[in-house]
């Protein structure tokens, strides 16, 4: 190794090391924040927009400056994930689900329906489903394994319930979903991503460096890596008319997994998205512990739909309305113009 790189690595470690008062920054300790720098320059998606030799001197200029530190590091986190990534001291490193403040944008606007369930005023053909954000709770991995089983559980129960009288078509409402886990939001809403037949159904992917990694459904688990991402053990819910049209609300709350699911419905035949542009985190971290327990979630892929469509930026529905109102009724009117919803209403003309 070089003696001036040297020289910095050895600088950048002493800033790690010096002690903190009880309220003091927290920063990384010294092999956490070598260990952090190392990843993000090898793997973040926007790692060639940060110099990084330039960070290594400013960090090794900050050594003994906890706020300096953790300020330079912070910056080379949001550059190198355009404001998606985090580091989450060992004490608060569970998994989060909100968005960065940057995300929200329209918070108050949107926050009124997309937090309400079925709209009264919503057409009786019509089924409704809500999928809210969800994030990892504290506790073993097993128990987090079954908390998010339980909410795909939940997904699924709704979907069922509202499945019980014929429905033409369905309203997905991502417009609250900030993001969070998003395997438990693909299996809960599986009936509705699946399209006509059996066996197993890619929905989306992840982009990154190397191959492209599926999102898989294998009726009742989901799958990426060849390996079981999130299972009931059991088959899933099917719907009572497999492939029905799908309509999807998005807005600018709408981020992170959020708009992984948006994204899996975007490629889906005989679905439709509606509202305003999402929050523009349609990337992947992964979760990378590091040798003082804290967390680094680094951003590394670009979230893709099932065509392999996706640039990481905001999603832009496939018609643009002004308000809640304009929404609902943009939808519901696609929907009711459906193929589907047309001969729903003829065969019951006829029955009758």
């Amino acid at each position: 190794m070089p003696v001036s790189r040297s020289i910095l690595l050895l600088a950048l470690l002493a800033c790690a090391m010096s002690p903190r008062a009880a309220h003091a920054t927290e920063v990384p300790s010294a092999q956490a924040l070598a260990t952090m720098i190392e990843l993000m320059e090898r793997r973040a998606l926007y790692r060639e927009e940060v110099d990084w030799t330039v960070v290594r001197a400013e960090i090794a200029k900050a050594a003994g400056n906890a706020e300096r530190t953790r300020s330079l590091l912070d910056a080379a986190i949001q550059r190198s994930s355009r404001g998606h990534g985090r580091w989450l001291p060992a004490a608060g490193s569970t998994v989060p689900g909100p968005l960065p403040p940057a995300a929200k944008v329209g918070e108050e606007a949107d926050a009124g329906q997309a937090r309400l369930g079925t709209p009264p005023t919503l057409d009786a053909r019509l089924g409704w489903v809500t999928v809210g954000r969800f994030t990892s709770t504290a506790g073993s991995t097993s128990e987090q394994a079954r908390a998010a089983a339980m909410h795909a559980a939940g997904l699924q129960q709704r979907i069922r319930d509202a499945d019980r009288s014929p429905r033409c078509g369905w309203i997905v409402d991502l417009r609250g979903n900030t993001g969070g886990n998003m395997w438990p939001m693909l299996l809960g809403t599986e009936p509705l991503l699946r399209i006509p037949g059996d066996g197993i159904q890619v929905v989306g992917m992840m982009r990154a460096a190397g191959a492209p990694v599926p999102w898989e459904l294998h009726d009742g688990t989901v799958m990426a890596r060849g390996r079981p991402m999130l299972g009931f053990g059991q088959a899933g819910y099917r719907l009572r008319e497999p492939g029905a049209p799908v309509a999807v609300l998005l807005g600018p709350r709408t981020g992170s997994s959020g708009e992984a699911i948006a994204l899996a419905f975007r490629g889906r035949p005989d679905s439709h998205s509606f509202g305003r542009p999402t929050a523009g985190y349609s990337t992947s971290n992964s979760s990378i512990r590091l040798p003082d327990g804290s967390l680094l979630l680094l951003t590394d892929a670009v979230l893709a739909d099932r065509n392999g469509q996706g640039d990481g930026s905001r999603i832009v529905p496939d018609d643009i309305t002004a308000d809640d109102a304009a929404t609902l009724a943009a939808a519901s009117h696609w929907l009711l113009s459906h193929r589907a919803c047309v001969e729903q209403t003829r065969a019951t003309a006829r029955a009758r």
